[in-house]
């Protein structure tokens, strides 16, 4: 698993760096670039580069230094890229689309499935579903129609993010995942291609369909899945949900590393920690699980001003998960309000989130409920770790069974060769207050000392 993770976080790195690299040779072109045509043909290719991470910013700096070309078509495209800027600043882009289209002339086809796809991006960062859809479906049958595949791949995608993000619609959203694979694939957009075969493998793991989880991994591994940066983090996190369903929480863990170690926002930062949280959790090894739990909690809290739509999703899921972590470890309090936090989060999140609190409350959750589908995947995941921790339970004497939490703790503590007084002065208590615990816990398991009670542990 480390060479894996070795050679592929070299690769993605080498890809971000080329990817950067043309980036930054077109940015220089443009402050090089006189002539209006030019400084157009290149805020063509440069802004969508920016839209697609969020960066609204740069992209409006772009777009408010290109005049009109005089070229009808050109100018449409760039006039419909000033509205997705508008609609990423929270403003209604309806005006900015009709110009556009209205620039556009009778036989240029290409262009108008272009200004309609760019269209649908821009309700979709407006979050007006209907209108996206509308325009990204009228994108994709001008598209296909035409033979511009790698247009409607990417009208496709927005039909894809429109029903994955604003509906909620995991079975709409995973036909248009498909047909853009498709789409992309004709197209030989191999970056889209595998990003699409990543959010099949998402669609897998969350109806819980493991064998079609595990085709796609084979599959992804076999097309280099992961020098597609965000899609190889989707691939990763896949095999790390599919390691924890098969319970081998060592190989959990460890693919819990290679996906942090590629990590590069801070939504992928709390779903890795917060997944291997919940394979430390599965091994018992539940005070390294608090930190990674509560580090991800922390994390899953932060929204950054570029983050994008998957980024969201994974960060609204890193809390959910590292909350339950809470809950399974004993810190009740903290995991149980974070959950109750996120029962309104929209999408799977938030039908996790509600599940979760009501287990927590003692209620029966069948994982077959067909309102539970859209997560059944990570319901047969945490269930799982929760039945392994109670059958672990079953299996330790009831002596050690009737310790309280602080009590284990200190006798692991001491394990370490700390003595009473360090082990007070590093919990803030007194030394009295240590010994006093450590009596009672010599008591319940029916030693003498120190030295006996830790033999006693060790020996279970």
């Amino acid at each position: 698993m480390s060479t894996v993770a070795s050679e592929s976080s070299g690769k993605l790195a080498r890809r971000v760096q080329d990817s950067s690299r043309r980036l930054r040779d077109f940015e220089a072109r443009l402050r090089g670039a006189t002539s209006p045509r030019e400084r157009a043909e290149l805020a063509d290719i440069i802004v969508p580069e920016y839209v697609s991470v969020g960066d609204s910013a740069k992209a409006a700096e772009v777009i408010d230094s290109i005049v009109d070309t005089g070229e009808p078509n050109l100018d449409a495209r760039i006039t419909a890229l000033r509205a997705i800027v508008e609609a990423m600043h929270g403003n209604n882009p309806d005006a900015i689309l009709d110009r556009a289209f209205q620039l556009v002339q009778p036989t240029a086809t290409s262009t108008m499935a272009v200004v309609h796809h760019r269209a649908g991006v821009a309700y979709l960062s407006a979050r007006r579903s209907s209108d996206a859809q509308k325009h990204a479906l009228q994108g994709l049958w001008l598209a296909d129609s035409n033979g511009e595949r790698s247009i409607a791949a990417r009208a496709a995608s927005v039909l894809y993010a429109v029903n994955y993000h604003l509906t909620d619609d995991l079975q709409a959203a995973r036909y248009y995942a498909e047909l853009a694979a498709v789409e992309a694939t004709a197209a030989g957009e191999m970056a889209i291609r595998r990003l699409f075969l990543c959010a099949q493998l998402d669609f897998a793991i969350s109806f819980g369909e493991w064998d079609r989880a595990r085709s796609l991994v084979d599959l992804l591994r076999r097309d280099k899945w992961y020098d597609a940066h965000s899609g190889g983090q989707a691939a990763q996190a896949a095999i790390i949900l599919l390691a924890g369903y098969s319970g081998d929480f060592s190989a959990m863990k460890g693919a819990a590393d290679a996906f942090l170690e590629s990590a590069h926002v801070n939504a992928d930062y709390a779903l890795g920690y917060a997944l291997s949280a919940l394979a430390l959790a599965g091994a018992g090894l539940d005070d390294e699980a608090g930190l990674l739990a509560r580090r991800a909690l922390g994390l899953s809290r932060e929204r950054s001003e570029s983050e994008v739509y998957f980024h969201s999703v994974r960060r609204r899921l890193a809390g959910v998960i590292s909350a339950y972590v809470c809950v399974l470890i004993g810190d009740v309090h903290r995991g149980s309000r974070a959950l109750e936090t996120r029962r309104k989060s929209p999408g799977g999140s938030g039908t996790l989130a509600r599940a979760l609190v009501a287990s927590v409350r003692g209620q029966q959750v069948d994982v077959a409920d067909p309102a539970l589908r859209n997560v059944r995947g990570l319901m047969e995941i945490v269930i799982g770790v929760k039945r392994v921790r109670l059958d672990r339970v079953q299996r330790i004497p009831e002596r050690i069974r009737t310790l309280t939490h602080t009590e284990l703790t200190l006798l692991r503590t001491a394990a370490t060769g700390k003595t009473n007084g360090e082990i007070a002065r590093e919990r803030g208590v007194t030394r009295n207050a240590v010994e006093r615990r450590l009596m009672s816990a010599y008591e319940k398991l029916g030693v003498k000392n120190r030295t006996e009670a830790i033999a006693k542990l060790a020996e279970i």
